[in-house]
């Protein structure tokens, strides 16, 4: 019998599987690190057939992924990172690679010295890399420092950006309902990754407001120029939608959270002028700019460094280093200096074939959410998940088996 017919006159014995073997404190969660998070003895398990649109087809980029062989040069290394598993690209992504750019001298605390320039200006720009989920939570630091100096807009690359005719059903979730304290998968495609979750749930506590600001009007254009013509066309429509609202709200003060090179504020050497160089062009306003890509791995802990030689020179104004990236139990060690506590999966909800993604949420928050924690397992592993203290309940997802990874059974 296929396994999802198998899975759909399953789920109600597995439920009573998981509602039996669990006691009033959650399987599986650890006496010592996990104290202060309590799993519901309540759990669902469901296919990927179920879920939303929106994260459908970020869980069929997973579902591509060999859960077998996971890590081949053609892996999609931003999608292992979506879901939770920085541990399996972390050896050869170039990300993760120290690259021993020199200390800044002497030497200074990053966030004080974010917070003394950032009075200076009325724009901040840090950029990101797309798997490491360290830099959004650096990030998410920064918006509680920026906020008591006067920063009150947060624009974010990765915000959905509909055009101004869209249809009202078809706008993202923060713009229907931006009162929500929390991300929904329609957002974005990176905001679904729990750390880039969390970063949204506290800008919303804090009353920032959220600016997208991407390129959304010439991607029918794109598609009959060169990759460099799409690359021109994308920074000067970003940085335009930027100027336009600073244009229209000359008091407010951004931090703009970008990938990569959109924050270099120089022109490159090869001409090309980024997202920020424009942006400083168009409102006259100097932004400070940071990197969190430009240098890793260089200290046992964050240090500020020096621009490399093989930065123009003024291409960013501070470089954040972050140490090389340790695991437990597959998950960033960051996390666990951010105060999230290491947090066992039921074994119940460890699947038996191919890939399944774990997701927790506050008590009595809706399944629309971002997650608080949202990763990828495979059968034998005993990755754990990553929470702050509090009172959850967990989801499991079954990626439907497929034909392409014949290792399967």
């Amino acid at each position: 019998m296929p396994f999802y017919a198998e899975h759909d006159r399953a789920r109600k014995f597995v439920t009573a599987i998981l509602l039996a073997s669990l006691s009033g404190r959650a399987a599986g969660l650890p006496s010592g690190p996990g104290r202060g998070v309590t799993l519901s003895r309540s759990f669902e398990l469901i296919s990927a057939a179920d879920v939303s649109p929106d994260l459908a087809y970020k869980l069929d980029g997973l579902a591509k992924i060999d859960p077998n062989q996971p890590v081949t040069s053609e892996v999609d290394t931003q999608t292992l990172s979506l879901f939770g598993r920085e541990d399996m690209i972390a050896r050869f992504s170039q990300d993760y690679q120290p690259n021993g750019c020199a200390p800044l001298s002497p030497s200074q605390s990053a966030l004080d010295e974010i917070g003394r320039r950032a009075q200076q200006t009325s724009i901040v720009i840090i950029n990101e890399s797309h798997e490491r989920s360290r830099d959004r939570g650096f990030t998410t630091e920064m918006i509680r420092l920026l906020r008591p100096l006067g920063y009150n807009v947060l624009a974010l690359e990765a915000l959905s950006h509909p055009p101004a005719d869209e249809p009202e059903q078809y706008l993202p979730p923060i713009v229907k309902h931006p009162e929500r304290p929390y991300f929904e998968d329609g957002d974005g495609v990176y905001v679904s990754e729990a750390a880039y979750g969390r970063l949204g749930r506290e800008a919303k506590a804090l009353g920032f407001q959220f600016l997208p600001y991407e390129d959304n009007t010439s991607k029918d254009r794109t598609k009959t120029v060169s990759r460099d013509q799409q690359i021109d066309l994308r920074e000067e429509a970003q940085a335009s939608n930027l100027a336009s609202f600073i244009k229209n709200n000359p008091r407010a003060k951004l931090l703009i959270h970008v990938g990569y090179s959109h924050a270099s504020e120089v022109e490159r050497a090869d001409g090309k002028k980024w997202m920020a160089v424009r942006l400083k062009e168009k409102t006259g306003i100097d932004p400070l700019t940071i990197s969190q890509t430009t240098c890793r791995g260089g200290s046992a802990s964050l240090r500020l460094s020096m621009l490399p030689p093989s930065e123009p020179p003024g291409a960013f104004d501070l470089i954040i280093d972050h140490p090389a990236e340790q695991f437990t139990r597959g998950r960033p060690n960051w996390r666990i200096e951010a105060g999230d506590r290491i947090v066992g999966i039921p074994r119940p909800l460890r699947p038996i074939r191919g890939w399944r993604v774990i997701e927790a949420r506050p008590l009595g928050e809706p399944r629309a959410s971002v997650p608080m924690d949202r990763v990828a397992i495979r059968p034998g592993e005993n990755i754990a998940l990553m929470l702050p203290p509090g009172n959850y309940y967990l989801r499991g997802i079954d990626l439907k088996t497929s034909g392409d990874h014949p290792g399967r059974k």
